[in-house]
């Protein structure tokens, strides 16, 4: 441990090590443990890695789910000296190509990286090449399905360590409730006690505040005192990018110069608006919840959430980034009841069709391994034709996997390369080499660009080598530094375990249990919404209310903070969000009349809602209709019910239906299913809102 206090001193510049960095560090270097550390947001997780990091001897390899958290903890590793970088998709071939060299030579101590670059071919194989001493995994949370930010690529990084022989592993998060926090400890060894290091995520110097309004005019009202009297720099958190960009117009009048931050802006402006964020003394951002992650900026004064979280835990993690320099600062959440349906929306949102389930299924069952027992997709191509959102796809396949053992996810594989000569010297060495998957490659390749393209299950199919094998020659060269690669057009491969259904009523019993299943993580989605609005408005302070999810219900002193909205006023804010449960029947009858799907109620009743799909919107009944989201206000259950008659009575059969849509390399030949009015292109998004004219894209 002396190594690392020294390190701590001369490379990072503390004196001391703060909370329980020191017994984390300790469980890492001296016991060889593996350990979850549970620090809330800003408590100084990083540390815990970055100084075991230079303390062994092999590479400390950390996945990370975000390119700019990463690219912010490169940089300041890189300015106090450590040999620190990424590997993602941003790299130019040359900073790739000498990040790797890096690695292979030993002289990077830490590399950070995406959980999806786990499907890469080539970064397995320059993982197996090199000592991993320390596996990091921040946001260590999306490894579970109890999260609210379950994610299947989390899934793989556990079966990586095992495969690679991973020296220990170091879990990360702040949004962990005992649930999460158990999964995450059986996934990866993790000692249920003695492996758990815990920072209650009670910040005495936050003012939890819920405020409840009937109109965006009143938020407005609400805040722009706060916002010209504030000390420091104040964050406003909208839903939809639109909001960002309507808040900081009605701020500009009064004298307040806001910044705009969402995901739809372009690459370079997130990053100067980010810097600019960050240099300033009372800068104020109107941002989505794209903004935030690797922001560690001490002085920031209010965190306003101009729309309620999603979830507690989201909250925790925006609110996290107030006041870290333990100043007083205020965060303030509005509720209101217009805003509700935009978030029930986004809950609503990735339930798709069940016969989309039957005819995805039969695909994935009739699908013909191949010699290594493997069957593979593309699952861009599936999401378009399926017209299933790309995260609902991945859980989908996912659930074949952990629920029902039909298959295992091994690494994907591209079906193109590119490749280019770095120098002329190890080009001739390419040119001139005469085995047989080089000359199988050089076949094969076109020219492209500067270099060529290899299309690589022609390759195997005219060498009849293993496309694996061609793929292991093309990395050998691009270690050797002779060319610069890039693969493409990923297909996910999975090896099958046991025989999957093909039979039609086998295939819908499955169907109708991976149905079941996104409906109850619909239901979850909403109840998660539910349980912010019951925090806001319990007669409970709001600090230990939010310990107390979290499992730290001794946290706030004598269950009182002082300074919350329950606290102050001595009861929780009165709010009601009801929706109308009985649709209008004219309403009904205006939906029927434009779209003519009678097939899938559940589509209808997104329509009425505003829920968008590629369905919808191939047929035009999407966000630019003026009747997509009329029912906005109606419970999304009661639409369901009222338009499941309606196509009851119509015996699920179209209406009027319309052109066929553009074609596709895919059949869709299941059962009694038509395809006439069914998307070929697109994934579902939701552009749904509380308002027409509010409508406006997430993040």
């Amino acid at each position: 441990m002396e190594q690392a206090h020294a390190i701590l001193k001369e490379t990072f510049g503390f004196p001391g090590f703060r909370h329980t960095q020191e017994e984390v560090i300790r469980r890492l270097l001296v016991e060889n443990d593996n350990a979850l550390v549970l620090f809330p947001t800003g408590g100084g997780k990083s540390l815990c890695y970055q100084v075991p990091a230079l303390c062994l001897e092999g590479l400390t390899l950390v996945i990370s789910p975000l390119i700019a958290l990463m690219k912010d903890q490169v940089d300041a590793l890189v300015t106090r000296n450590v040999k620190a970088a990424s590997l993602d998709s941003t790299l130019s071939a040359d900073r790739a190509a000498w990040v790797k060299q890096e690695v292979l030579t030993g002289s990077m101590k830490i590399l950070y990286v995406a959980p999806e670059r786990l499907n890469n071919e080539s970064f397995i194989a320059l993982m197996r090449k090199v000592k991993i001493s320390l596996l990091a995994v921040d946001e260590s949370h999306c490894i579970s399905q109890w999260g609210a930010s379950f994610r299947p690529e989390y899934l793989k990084i556990a079966r990586f360590a095992e495969e690679l022989d991973v020296e220990r592993v170091l879990c990360l998060t702040a949004t962990a409730t005992k649930n999460v926090a158990v999964d995450i400890c059986k996934s990866f060894y993790i000692h249920p006690t003695e492996g758990v290091f815990r920072i209650p995520v009670y910040r005495p110097n936050l003012a939890l505040r819920a405020q409840v309004v009937n109109n965006a005019a009143e938020k407005v009202a609400h805040i722009l005192p706060m916002l010209q009297t504030r000390t420091g720099p104040a964050i406003i958190y909208v839903t939809l990018q639109k909001q960002a960009e309507e808040i900081a117009d009605h701020l500009r009048p009064h004298g307040l110069e806001p910044m705009v931050y969402h995901a739809g802006l372009p690459a370079e402006d997130r990053e100067r608006i980010q810097l600019q964020f960050m240099e300033s003394e009372k800068g104020i951002v109107c941002a989505t919840i794209a903004f935030g992650m690797g922001i560690d900026k001490a002085n920031i004064r209010q965190v306003i959430h101009l729309h309620m979280p999603k979830t507690l835990e989201n909250y925790s993690q925006e609110v996290g980034r107030a006041g870290r320099d333990g100043q007083e600062s205020t965060c303030l959440m509005f509720l209101s009841a217009a805003d509700i349906p935009v978030l029930e929306g986004f809950a609503r949102g990735d339930t798709c069709a069940k016969r989309d389930i039957e005819l995805w299924l039969q695909e994935v069952a009739m699908a013909k391994p191949a010699s290594d027992g493997c069957i593979d997709f593309n699952h861009y191509q599936q999401a378009k034709v399926y017209d299933i959102r790309q995260n609902v796809l991945n859980l989908s396949f996912a659930e074949l996997e952990l629920d029902h053992g039909y298959i295992r996810a091994v690494t994907p594989y591209y079906s193109v390369y590119d490749i280019m000569a770095r120098t002329n010297e190890g080009w001739q060495k390419v040119l001139s080499d005469k085995s047989k998957q080089a000359q199988a490659l050089k076949s094969c390749w076109v020219p492209r660009g500067t270099g060529y393209q290899i299309d690589m299950a022609k390759a195997a199919e005219y060498s009849r080598l293993s496309r694996a094998d061609l793929a292991r020659y093309i990395n050998e060269w691009d270690f050797a530094g002779h060319v610069t690669t890039k693969a493409s057009q990923v297909r996910a491969r999975y090896q099958v375990l046991k025989p999957l259904p093909k039979a039609p009523e086998e295939i819908q019993v499955l169907a109708d249990q991976l149905y079941n299943k996104m409906l109850a993580r619909e239901e979850e989605a909403v109840q998660k919404l539910r349980q912010v609005m019951e925090f806001a408005t319990n007669d409970d302070c709001l600090a230990h209310a939010l310990a107390s999810y979290f499992g730290d219900d001794d946290a706030v002193p004598n269950q009182m903070c002082g300074k919350c909205s329950f606290c102050l006023i001595g009861s929780g804010v009165e709010f009601a969000a009801t929706a109308v449960s009985k649709p209008d029947p004219r309403q009904i009858r205006a939906i029927l009349d434009v779209c003519t799907v009678r097939d899938d109620p559940r589509l209808l009743a997104r329509m009425a809602f505003g829920i968008t799909s590629p369905r919808l919107t191939v047929n035009k009944w999407s966000a630019a209709h003026p009747l997509f989201g009329s029912m906005v206000h109606v419970d999304f259950k009661a639409l369901v019910e009222a338009f499941e008659k309606e196509c009851k009575k119509a015996g699920y059969v179209n209406k009027d239906p319309p052109p066929p849509p553009p074609k596709t390399t895919q059949k869709r030949t299941y059962t009694q299913y038509s395809s006439s009015s069914r998307p070929s292109s697109g994934g579902s998004s939701y552009r749904g809102g509380y308002s027409k004219r509010a409508r406006g894209r997430r993040y």
